[in-house]
């Protein structure tokens, strides 16, 4: 006779009963049937069968069951003998017959969700086009990582200045938003912003010495000479974290050189006034509307850091002195920088008009990505690899140099900011979790494959997705914010710092439409910017005073 004996109670009780049946096969033509009876006795049935041998099964299982594996077996003829028997078993243990089937309870369990217990408003104008693709991939990885975090994404224009300062204002604007330097120290002395060095020192995947160093965006320094500490981590008083960095690099069209018979740019051989010159004036075909290098006003693409290089032995140059008290970016001969490219449109003409760029850009967006330019700047490369596809062949390399080297860069970066709502609403931590998480290696590399703008993080730049093309010379952004400490920065540690730079670069300089010399352009620039300067001096005095008192 075989005794098979009933199954493990569920809780602690055999009352529950037993969700499901287990199907044993004998060998002949006998096969044992169970019947579920909800009681408080277990049911044993013995068959009597040809040969018996003995087994002990040693498997136990105590996980609730979800779905049981079920076996049938067809058989000729069943016997079915009831005998009710009160064991209260611990472990199955049934009788072995010459084929054992052993049916296994399957248990699916799944991890309850997490909960989310913080909502972060996350202001951002990386909406559309690369980083908005970029951006996308990083949110949805950060649900992935912190499912306890939710992160409310707010679109929102690259002009913020007045709209994220009517909300600070008004007290409903995001815990976190992607800014600039210039508008963080309108508001920190205000309180709109929330230092968070504390937090940062007990975040375990933080290390300030993993990011480059852009002083005044996200810190407070009053870094307004050299040298910047570029390779040498993050100091001072935090308010937010590094998120996306820019430079003046420089672009070729490796085609059009080849066209004209001029061998690629290399160190030592390419000065401003010379070998450069010459490129551009050979590069330069004004019937096909081809031009040598895309001019532009804005001083961080060519003329500062030209006028840098080409100055009388001072190249530690920035916009303003040390005390925030007059321009200095023309001081020493740096002027040369300036009017170099003012005379390539109006006397040379080897560089467009500003007013012909929509005409020469066609349907690429840029007159570089159209072919009809050998040189030009560019902040990060990522759109120019999606414009030209393989159209042609170019990359980046060095830059310019004057009579001590390379000229130097202006490097430019957009910190995620940390308002007062985030403290204010209970979720300062989280929201510090959230902009390591945006700083971090992970989302950085995102950054270094879509190139919509340049990594902050050290890992990434030692990483292979910098050297890899497209473009050519793809590693030359690494090499060139990595091996110097001359750059140039905004200097936006000054509370009015807005109001400065608008009211110099906004039409004072009437020389780069030929209404003006460059002297004239030159001097109309620094009497904006010297009487904004004096007349903020003492704001700028009170700020740096306010400012002393923070630790870092």
């Amino acid at each position: 006779m075989i005794t098979r004996r009933q199954m493990l109670r569920m809780g602690g009780t055999a009352a529950l009963g037993v969700s499901g049946a287990v199907a044993l096969a004998a060998c002949g033509e006998t096969q044992v049937v169970t019947k579920e009876v909800p009681v408080e006795r277990v049911v044993v049935k013995e068959v009597p069968v040809e040969k018996i041998v003995t087994q002990q099964v040693e498997r136990v299982v105590t996980q609730e069951v979800v779905n049981v594996v079920r076996e049938e077996v067809p058989v000729e003829k069943v016997v079915e003998v009831e005998k009710v028997v009160e064991v209260p078993v611990e472990k199955i243990v049934t009788q072995e017959v010459e084929k054992v089937v052993e049916v296994e309870r399957v248990v699916e369990v799944q991890a309850p969700p997490t909960r989310v217990n913080a909502v972060i408003r996350f202001a951002h104008d990386h909406s559309s086009g690369l980083r908005g693709k970029q951006m996308q991939w990083a949110l949805d990885r950060f649900a992935q990582v912190r499912p306890d975090i939710a992160i409310k994404f707010e679109p929102q224009s690259n002009m913020f200045q007045d709209s994220f300062g009517i909300q600070l204002a008004g007290g409903s604007q995001a815990e976190a938003a992607l800014l600039d330097g210039g508008f963080f120290h309108q508001w920190v002395d205000k309180g709109g912003f929330v230092q968070i060095n504390d937090v940062l020192d007990k975040h375990p995947d933080w290390d300030p010495s993993d990011y480059g160093m852009w002083p005044d965006q996200h810190t407070i320094n009053f870094a307004n000479k050299h040298p910047i500490p570029w390779n040498q981590g993050i100091t001072g008083p935090s308010f937010g974290l590094p998120f996306q960095a820019g430079m003046n690099g420089v672009l070729y069209n490796y085609t059009l050189f080849e066209q004209a018979g001029i061998s690629q740019p290399s160190a030592g051989n390419w000065g401003i006034q010379t070998e450069f010159l010459d490129a551009v004036r050979a590069l330069t075909d004004p019937e096909n509307n081809q031009f040598g290098f895309r001019s532009s006003s804005a001083m961080w693409a060519f003329w500062a850091g030209w006028g840098r290089a080409l100055a009388d032995g001072n190249e530690d140059l920035l916009y303003y002195d040390e005390n925030a008290s007059r321009m200095t970016i023309f001081d020493d001969g740096a002027h040369r920088g300036h009017e170099f490219v003012v005379n390539a449109i109006w006397q040379e003409g080897i560089s467009n008009k500003l007013e012909d760029s929509k005409m020469l850009s066609g349907e690429f967006s840029d007159p570089f990505s159209a072919g009809k330019m050998g040189v030009a700047n560019f902040g990060s490369a990522g759109n120019f690899v999606v414009r030209i596809a393989g159209r042609f062949d170019w990359g980046i390399n060095v830059q310019p140099e004057g009579p001590r080297g390379e000229a130097p860069v202006h490097t430019s970066q957009q910190p995620h900011l940390v308002t007062n709502a985030a403290e204010s609403n209970g979720v300062l931590e989280q929201t510090v979790d959230m902009l390591v998480f945006f700083a971090g290696p992970e989302v950085q590399e995102r950054a270094a494959i879509d190139r919509g703008f340049i990594p902050v993080n050290f890992q990434v730049h030692a990483g292979p997705s910098m050297k890899a093309a497209p473009p050519q010379g793809h590693e030359h952004i690494t090499r060139i914010l990595t091996s110097r400490d001359d750059h140039q920065h905004w200097q936006s540690a000054h509370p009015s710092w807005w109001e400065w730079f608008d009211g110099w670069r906004g039409g004072a300089d009437r020389s780069f439409i030929g209404e003006a010399s460059p002297e004239e352009g030159r001097e109309a620039i620094m009497a904006a910017s010297n009487t904004i300067l004096e007349n903020q001096h003492d704001a700028w005095v009170d700020y740096k005073n306010w400012a002393s008192t923070l630790s870092s």
